[in-house]
């Protein structure tokens, strides 16, 4: 951890889980690479039956991930059931002599034993036993086995053995198509049972180059920018740790001088308070002894007049007696003018302290009231340009109403197979489509149509949303309908979650007019019902992602989008002050949503989990309302409102 940060970087191999150099390296089917045990320990605490079926989120992407025979094994077993990541371990220089190369058979019996071979089509390493009873088992014969000697002396072997070749659903079939409908690689048994119908499938052992849709070099020099502006985004958090530090000991310098000035004002407050209580005491006890000393002498005379009248009534005679009383008689008045004035009231005196209310504050106030340590969140927004895949339109396609005087309102869009357009045109109850080429090909009249999906084939499905239909139209050259159902509710936004089931929006019209979303079949039986706790008559749109396990709704009246799991499971909810009547919502092949800001004319661009990557303002017609993306080319094409 003392490292610098950036050589470290580029250096070592991290797990993304403890932010640590790599050990024992495990890859998911989605080519992220984690620690075995950190992978563990995640699967351990997530939740393992997200789909219905043994799997968890990948802890990077949220792709849901399949384990390779997971059906027998326990989660925390898992992680050993992925295959090492054997380039890194030669990158790491511990595909060495055995070292970190455990037989995975005893790793997952909790033996460590040393490996001694890879089988290449179990994507397992063996021991030195365990090879012996692979080559006993007859469906084993013939697997090749290579030692740790070869893998280490061939790179490309090992390249070669780090990408997975087994089919995530059915495990004991190899991938052989990648179908570009679904931006997904299947086994024979998929493309049976998943894939009939979609238009292109890729067989990887012959054509395997036309399945890719970019060069791999953009992507890895997409992967290099997005590397390279981590690394600064770490950096940067370096030196602000680094400021933290200084603030922080600048803190502390400032409340000990503080301290030091207030202790100083304490000192002189403390010496003055002492000195002036001294002096006060001495002058006010001076005057009190001398009072005290004059009531003495007082006290002395009165005393002397009464001994001698008592000595003269004893032993005198009457002559005596009378001078006597008389005079003292006399004594007695003054006695008595100068007890009613010196006397007749006593006083007593007090040294008080009296402190100023601004110290009577200070003293009362609690130390988190006369300082305040606290954080201060300064944002500065990083530009992002150039790391992620902003969409232009790269063409204009020129429309015309076929109603004399009306303007056309678009409210949805879909690309078809064959790469013609169908445009929904609410305003004028039109479904426009157009060739590849921009060409007007066909309209079909339809009452208050809003939004369509692609079903598959040549097949699309539209709402009528004041009709609370789903009319289904197959677009050739020309559009024809099929069939169609009813729904409970008004429905507006509208996508399709597989080839017969379908998930449409709208709002709960029966009293409470909540917002909701369902899964139907495509021939109309609901199967999952959901409703959002916020009212009122709005447009809404739907998107899904390319895996078909999160659901993207937007909401204009409430400027908010969800993100919902299948299941109901809310994953996020976007707002930004900047997004104003969201309406169109799409995802494109990267899994980035995009939500049409229609009020404010922009669009933004969010990351999966709801993270905004930018706001796009230049490019993209005046009010734009619904967008989709091409799934071939990933061509984004937004609609402007009117």
């Amino acid at each position: 951890m003392e490292k610098d940060m950036s050589s470290r970087t580029n250096e070592e191999p991290l797990c993304p889980i403890c932010i640590e150099t790599l050990k024992v390296p495990r890859t998911l089917t989605c080519l992220h690479t984690f620690c075995q045990h950190c992978l563990s320990k995640y699967i351990q605490e997530s939740d393992c039956s997200l789909v219905g079926k043994p799997s968890f989120n990948c802890p990077v992407c949220c792709r849901p991930t399949y384990p390779p025979s997971a059906e027998s094994k326990q989660p925390k077993e898992w992680a050993s059931l992925f295959p090492q990541n054997t380039a890194l371990l030669v990158l790491l220089g511990e595909q060495k002599a055995n070292v970190d190369s455990l037989c995975d058979p005893c790793s997952s019996e909790e033996h460590s034993i040393i490996a001694t071979g890879f089988c290449v089509e179990c994507r397992e390493y063996l021991c030195e036993s365990c090879i012996n009873s692979h080559k006993r088992i007859k469906i084993a014969k013939g697997h090749r086995i290579l030692t740790i000697d070869e893998i280490s002396k061939s790179p490309d072997i090992i390249m070669n053995l780090n990408v997975s070749s087994s089919c995530t659903i059915h495990t004991d079939k190899e991938i052989e198509y990648f179908c570009k409908d679904h931006k997904t690689v299947c086994c024979v048994k998929c493309s049976i049972i998943d894939h009939r119908s979609c238009s292109e499938l890729v067989d990887l052992k012959t054509d395997a180059k036309s399945a890719l849709e970019e060069d791999p070099r953009d992507v890895i020099e997409m992967l290099r920018r997005i590397e390279e502006f981590l690394m600064n985004h770490m950096q940067t958090n370096k030196s602000n740790i680094k400021r933290l530090e200084t603030q922080t000991n600048e803190i502390v310098s400032t409340i000990k001088n503080a301290r030091e000035q207030v202790n100083k004002l304490f000192d002189v407050i403390e010496n003055y308070v002492q000195e002036k209580g001294r002096q006060l005491y001495k002058e006010e006890s001076i005057k009190l002894n001398d009072f005290n000393q004059e009531c003495q002498s007082q006290l002395t005379a009165v005393q002397g007049s009464r001994q001698s009248l008592d000595a003269i009534l004893r032993l005198g005679n009457e002559t005596h007696v009378f001078l006597t009383a008389r005079q003292i008689k006399t004594q007695l008045t003054n006695y008595r003018e100068q007890i009613m004035k010196k006397y007749s009231a006593i006083e007593s005196k007090e040294i008080t302290l009296t402190l100023h209310d601004s110290l009577k504050t200070l003293m009362s106030l609690a130390a988190d009231q006369l300082a305040t340590v606290q954080t201060k969140l300064n944002v500065d927004m990083l530009s992002c340009d150039g790391i992620f895949r902003t969409p232009t339109l790269d063409s204009v396609m020129e429309t015309k109403c076929g109603i004399s005087g009306s303007t056309p309102w678009y409210t949805g869009s879909v690309w078809l197979s064959n790469g013609s357009i169908l445009l929904i045109n609410y305003m004028n109850n039109k479904c426009c489509l157009y060739s590849p080429e921009n060409t007007h090909l066909a309209d079909y009249t339809l009452l208050n149509p809003w939004d369509v999906c692609f079903v598959g084939g040549d097949e699309v499905a539209v709402t009528t949303t004041n009709a609370k239909k789903i009319q289904f139209l197959t677009c050739t050259a020309t559009i024809t309908p099929t069939r169609s159902f009813t729904t409970r509710y008004y429905c507006d936004g509208i996508a399709a979650v597989s080839e017969n089931r379908l998930v449409i929006s709208g709002y709960n019209d029966s009293g409470n007019q909540n917002y909701y979303w369902s899964i139907l079949t495509t021939q109309g039986k609901e199967e999952y019902y959901h409703e959002i706790d916020q009212k009122g008559e709005s447009f809404t749109y739907l998107a899904v992602n390319e895996s078909k396990s999160r659901l993207y709704m937007s909401c204009y009246y409430i400027n908010t989008v969800y993100c919902f799991g299948l299941d109901g499971q809310v994953h996020f909810v976007y707002t930004n002050e900047q997004l104003k009547g969201p309406t169109g919502i799409g995802v494109d092949r990267d899994n980035y949503v995009y939500v049409a800001g229609c009020a404010l004319n922009n669009i933004h661009q969010l990351l999966p989990d709801g993270n905004l990557i930018q706001i796009i303002t230049i490019g993209i017609p005046k009010l734009p309302w619904s967008l989709n993306f091409n799934k071939r080319g990933n061509r984004f094409f937004p609609y402007q409102w009117r």
